[in-house]
């Protein structure tokens, strides 16, 4: 289990020092996200109007007491068709801050880098596929699960920008892969079920 820890911290060091990469000096970091055109004013319209944080998105739906089935259903096909003609969106806002500083999400997201990869180490550990590549490329697979689960849904359902999306693939997967790198480096395959009834046999 050390060993399995240790790979994890290994790795998930490797992934942050790539995140890092990915985000200061790569174009990956800032595709697709534009800052607001008149942001002060977007900003006080907003202050004025939207008086707790929260994750909101436009057109919503009209949600009243008391509507029936049939109310409720021509209300949804209106706001499809505003969000298929816009303007639509999604707005994630905080009226006084988040309060959060730059080391603390840096933490924050170390933090969570060791803790995914000491998970994929426990994956790892327990899969007998040998060979260096194949052990790499089981991680990078994974680096999949996230894109997959996560940002096609947002870009399906929310309209994030195709590129967003693309990067967001992009530093999965290359992130998965690079800790698998580590892991496969570390961390010895799992024996077969068959390895280990032979050799407690010859024991015996």
């Amino acid at each position: 289990m050390k060993r399995i820890i240790l790979a994890g911290l290994f790795a998930g060091t490797a992934l942050f020092a790539w995140e890092a990469l990915a985000h200061m000096l790569l174009p990956l970091g800032e595709a697709g996200v534009k800052a607001l055109a008149n942001e002060q004013l977007v900003s006080g319209a907003l202050a004025d109007n939207v008086r707790e944080s929260g994750f909101f998105f436009f057109p919503a739906p009209e949600d009243r007491p008391g509507m029936t089935a049939q109310q409720k259903q021509e209300t949804m096909a209106a706001v499809q068709e505003r969000w298929r003609t816009g303007p639509a969106g999604i707005l994630i806002f905080h009226p006084n801050g988040t309060g959060a500083t730059f080391a603390r999400q840096l933490l924050t997201q170390f933090g969570f880098d060791l803790v995914v990869m000491v998970l994929a180490a426990v994956v790892l550990s327990q899969v007998a596929t040998r060979g260096y590549l194949k052990r790499v490329g089981l991680m990078a697979l994974m680096g999949l699960f996230p894109t997959l689960q996560t940002e096609i849904p947002n870009w399906n359902w929310y309209g994030f920008p195709t590129v967003y999306m693309l990067a967001q693939f992009t530093v999965h997967l290359v992130g998965f892969t690079v800790g698998g790198l580590v892991l496969a480096k570390v961390l010895r395959p799992a024996e077969p079920v068959e390895g280990r009834v032979a050799r407690v046999a010859t024991a015996a």
